[in-house]
């Protein structure tokens, strides 16, 4: 039985830069992060956790593929 029809799904997650936006400083964030990010240097919220995907608060500069 031949299964050549089948797709494989992709992910819909993945890894984004993040930039703050008091200092710039990029981070490299999960985008169903289950726990709240900090910016390194200033401590300012970057990401804040929801029930499935997180809410950024920075800006995206990117993904990491």
């Amino acid at each position: 039985m031949k299964k050549d029809h089948i797709l494989i799904p992709a992910p819909t997650s993945k890894f984004l830069k993040i930039s703050c936006k008091e200092c710039e400083e990029i981070q490299v964030v999960f985008s169903h992060a289950t726990t709240s990010v900090r910016c390194d240097k200033c401590g300012n919220a970057l990401t804040k956790s929801t029930g499935s995907k997180a809410l950024m608060h920075g800006r995206v500069v990117g993904s990491t593929e």
